[in-house]
This record gives C-alpha cells, sequence and structure tokens, in this order.
C-alpha cells in the first residue's frame, strides 16, 4: 500500500485521494482515541470495580474452574456434579429385602448403599431393607421376603421401587392397597446360586441394574419428592456431646446378630462388625464381591414398640412405625440423645436433639437399626 501527500497537504492511498479526510483530521482522530483510552485506564486504576462487580459472571462463564450445578443425593445429603448425578437424578430410589441368616453372608451389594434399616423379622434373627440410589451394583442379595413394618419405611422413601421373593399376608396386603411398588410381584429376574451348600432361601440375588429397568418397564419412571434430613460438615457442631467411640447393639440378645461398630477417626465413619467369633471377638461385616468392610457416615438406633401378631401362626411381628420414640444419633465418634417423630406413613421420620431441633448428620451414608424399646439396655457404648 502506497501513501503520497499532494500540494493542499491532503493524504493519497494507493494513488486515490480519500474523500473528506486530511491528514490532519486523521491526525486528530486518533489522538482522540488514545486520549480515551488513557482516561479509561486512569478510571480503572485510581477506582478499581469492587470484586463481584456485573463483569464477575462473564468472566466464570468462559473460566474452566466456573463451578457446575450442585445435586444434592436426598438420602445422604452428599454433594455431586450433574453429570455425576445423570444417571440418578430422575430415578427413584431401588429397596431390596436382604437377608443376614449366618448362612446367607457375607452378603453383597451393602458397600453401595446409601441407606439401610436393620429389623428382627422373627426369633431375633435380623433382616436388612437396603436403600440404592447414587450407585447401583450389579449383584446384590441374597434377597428375602418382606414385611409389612419394612413397607412403611420404603414409603417414606421416594415410594421406592422394592425387590424381594416372598411376603408376608399382611405385607402382601399392603403392597396391594396401599399401593406398592413390588418388584416381587412384578416379575423382576433373580438367580440362585450356592457355593455354601446351604437352604434354597438363602441363594436368590439379582442384578440392581435389571431391577431399575424392570420398574421402568412396568412405568414407574419419575421420582416422587423425598423430604431431606438436615446435613452438616464433617466434625462440626455437637461439641458438648458424650464420646462414644464403640457401639454395641444386641436386638434380642448376644450372639450371632449382634451389631457391633467402632468409630475410624480418620475416614469419619463407624466400621461395621456383625456376630462374634468362637473367640469372642466381633467379625468385621464385609461386602462378597468387594472384600470391603462396611462402614457409615451416620448410626442411628431408633427405639420402637414391638408386638406379635394375634393369630400369626408363623410367630410373626409388628413394629410401630408411626408415632413417636426415643433414639441415638451415634456420629463424629460422639452420641446424641434424640426423639424421632413420623405423623403418617407417607411422610419421613424426623429426629431431634433434647432441644427440639432437628439433628444435623453427616453427609454421607445411614445405617438405621430399630430395636425393642423393652432393649433400651442392650444397646451399650462407650
Amino acid at each position: 500500500m502506497d501513501f503520497g501527500v499532494d500540494t493542499n497537504n491532503q493524504t493519497y492511498i494507493n494513488g486515490i485521494k480519500p474523500p473528506m479526510f486530511t491528514r490532519n483530521k486523521v491526525l486528530a482522530i486518533a489522538g482522540a482515541i488514545v486520549a480515551a483510552a488513557l482516561l479509561i485506564f486512569a478510571v480503572l486504576y485510581f477506582f478499581p470495580p469492587p470484586k463481584g462487580n456485573f463483569l464477575e459472571p462473564l468472566v466464570s462463564l468462559t473460566s474452566p474452574d466456573a463451578r457446575e450445578e450442585v445435586v444434592v443425593n436426598p438420602l445422604t445429603g452428599e454433594l455431586y456434579s450433574k453429570d455425576e448425578a445423570r444417571e440418578w437424578i430422575n430415578v427413584r430410589p431401588l429397596a431390596v429385602m436382604i437377608n443376614n441368616h449366618t448362612d446367607a453372608r457375607p452378603q453383597a451389594g451393602l458397600v453401595y448403599v446409601d441407606v439401610v434399616y436393620e429389623i428382627v423379622a422373627e426369633g431375633g434373627i435380623t433382616r436388612f431393607l437396603a436403600f440404592f440410589h447414587s450407585k447401583i451394583p450389579e449383584k446384590i442379595g441374597p434377597i428375602r421376603s418382606v414385611r409389612e413394618y419394612y413397607l412403611v419405611l420404603v414409603k417414606e422413601l421416594g415410594d421406592a421401587m422394592l425387590m424381594h421373593i416372598g411376603w408376608s399376608p399382611q405385607a402382601l396386603e399392603a403392597i396391594e392397597t396401599w399401593p406398592v411398588r413390588s418388584l416381587g410381584r412384578g416379575g423382576a429376574v433373580f438367580w440362585r446360586e450356592n457355593p455354601r451348600n446351604v437352604a434354597t432361601e438363602h441363594t436368590a440375588y439379582s442384578n440392581g441394574k435389571d431391577l431399575l429397568q424392570r420398574g421402568l418397564e412396568l412405568g414407574w419412571d419419575g421420582v416422587e419428592e423425598i423430604d431431606p434430613w438436615a446435613f452438616k460438615d464433617d466434625h462440626t457442631a455437637y461439641e458438648s456431646a458424650a464420646a462414644a467411640s464403640s457401639v454395641s447393639v444386641d436386638f434380642w440378645y448376644k450372639g450371632d446378630y449382634s451389631a457391633i461398630w467402632e468409630y475410624d477417626p480418620v475416614t469419619n465413619s463407624y466400621k461395621r462388625f456383625l456376630g462374634y467369633d468362637s473367640a469372642g471377638n466381633p467379625v468385621p461385616h464385609i461386602d462378597d464381591v468387594t472384600k470391603e468392610q462396611l462402614k457409615f457416615k451416620n448410626l442411628i438406633v431408633q427405639f420402637a414398640q414391638e408386638q406379635s401378631i394375634d393369630g400369626d401362626d408363623k410367630g410373626r411381628l409388628d413394629y410401630k412405625l408411626v408415632g413417636t420414640g426415643n433414639a441415638l444419633i451415634f456420629l463424629d465418634g460422639k452420641v446424641l440423645n434424640s426423639t424421632w417423630d413420623k405423623d403418617e406413613r407417607g411422610e419421613r421420620t424426623k429426629f431431634y436433639d433434647e432441644n427440639g431441633e432437628k439433628i444435623k448428620f453427616n453427609r454421607g451414608k445411614f445405617w438405621i437399626s430399630i430395636v425393642p424399646d423393652r432393649n433400651a439396655d442392650q444397646v451399650v457404648y462407650q
């Protein structure tokens, strides 16, 4: 590109004279631009905008460190990114009745649960109602039959889809009339394996992903709101609570179905043991697939009224889980005296401290042992 100047002091570009512009005009415009830039620099230098001004969201939109939308697991209070939660955010929880007979151990899948309820089924033998939401294992079991009082808990946790094999007469009536989303009555697939050479009722397993798929085929898509508990960060609050680093729970008597817990300060969780060996030592409760010992951030012992069912020839039981009662809450290596309250079958059970404030739990998994209130003195901690 060639520049030139004629005798009238006008600038030429490539031999063409631009209309209306002289060299002086060009210089004047350039000077104005420089002056404006200097003014803006001076204003920003001497009067910097406060942090959090309207420019900040624009920066965060393009910043690689921009925060993702946070999704809260309604069962555990744990925080996930939207991408991490995409597989379960719009799916109701999966509940499974899991056998705890000595011939059914070790069980598969419990290491992945979000919430577990443990209650006596009969004869002092406990059974687990396990809720899976954020992680769905491909092997869960052994699976057993359901009792009516477990269904009360299913209804309060998002009207979960429930896998079970068999039922009591009372449970069958509840499944059909409440109703309950029963995978066990809905044709869900399971298989049997018996490497331990035990009775058939201790051999049934199912794939959690297949169970969810069957639920969707039955039209149980979508979610129902779960009333969440309050949560806190680890090792915060309740500093005045009594220490409780070791807990033992004898539902009816001490023995194979006793639950023993040891607090681990490194992970701020309670490691679970189940029953005792021949030397009287607690046996670590492990997952059959991963071989990991079970551990939970929050341990609840809920005391409830237990009673026999009139006219039941199998000696089946009932637990009063609608109403109020006492409870012990173990978290952060401490124990809180608590009360529980549940007004209606579909409502969430709430736990309160001695001041009537809602308990704030740690974000993480829950194990809830429901113990006959007559045996409150068989829950020992130190």
